[in-house]
């Protein structure tokens, strides 16, 4: 299969969080054949991909890929996806299609430790795609490896509260991730909640006083945080105890 095509595209700067779990499709997946094909565009760049692996794995592209829905033109077009997540969605569907195993990532033992892990946001962006393409399999192995992620992200918050460049790099994934969110549906509603739960227990209050200036682009999470800082004074008051941190299991 020839790489994607692209357009020609504004440099942009290589500062971003790289995934390290989720695969670009173009790099990890691809398998040379003479299968039917499609083409996906997504704003400026543009995906071939096997029909067999996107009708095996989505309801959605299994009906808009089967005649008589099939596009005249073998060319199916999405305005409104980042051509980067995409790649991660077609990376995992095409990894469904090998055989490799996919078990979600076991918790980390020292997430404190680690110096790379994937965003928060990489993962919700694909699991959205999972739900809007009828993804069932692929959107619930991501949504085990969101929750492996906030855990992760939550004990090395707890646990690295004297490390301010780290600190400040879990508030920018918890951030983003939850700006991410749809609250609209259920899940995703369910997951905007337990993100604040946890980094609400994990954070240093210190840390939150000193660094909430990294994250205040991102006004609901910013919001959300202070609503649950005001639930955990309010239950220490009522308690008489002291506002503290706990470290928590899961989610």
């Amino acid at each position: 299969m020839a790489p994607a095509k692209k357009r020609a595209r504004a440099a942009q700067s290589d500062d971003r969080t790289t995934s390290v779990l989720l695969a670009d499709y173009r790099t990890a997946w691809l398998l040379a054949s003479d299968e039917p094909s499609v083409e996906i565009v997504c704003k400026n760049e543009t995906f071939k991909v096997h029909t067999s692996v996107l009708k095996q794995h989505s309801e959605y592209f299994e009906t808009c890929l089967t005649k008589p829905f099939t596009e005249s033109d073998g060319v199916v077009r999405f305005d409104d996806i980042e051509p980067r997540y995409m790649a991660f969605y077609l990376g995992v569907a095409y990894s469904y299609s090998s055989i490799m195993p996919h078990t979600p990532p076991a918790p980390s033992k020292n997430p404190e430790a680690k110096a790379l892990r994937t965003p928060l946001r990489d993962y919700i962006e694909v699991y959205k795609l999972c739900d809007r393409f009828l993804s069932g399999h692929m959107g619930e192995f991501i949504l085990k490896c969101i929750k492996t992620g906030i855990g992760d992200g939550h004990r090395a918050l707890f646990r690295s509260s004297v490390d301010k460049d780290q600190q400040k790099a879990l508030m920018r994934d918890f951030a983003d991730g939850y700006e991410a969110l749809e609250p609209g549906h259920a899940v995703q509603k369910e997951l905007s909640q337990i993100i604040i739960d946890y980094f609400v227990e994990g954070i240093s209050y210190d840390a939150w006083d000193d660094y909430m200036e990294e994250v205040m682009h991102r006004p609901k999470f910013v919001a959300q945080v202070s609503k649950g800082f005001a639930r955990k004074l309010a239950e220490a008051m009522s308690a008489r105890s002291k506002m503290k941190r706990k470290e928590l299991s899961g989610p």
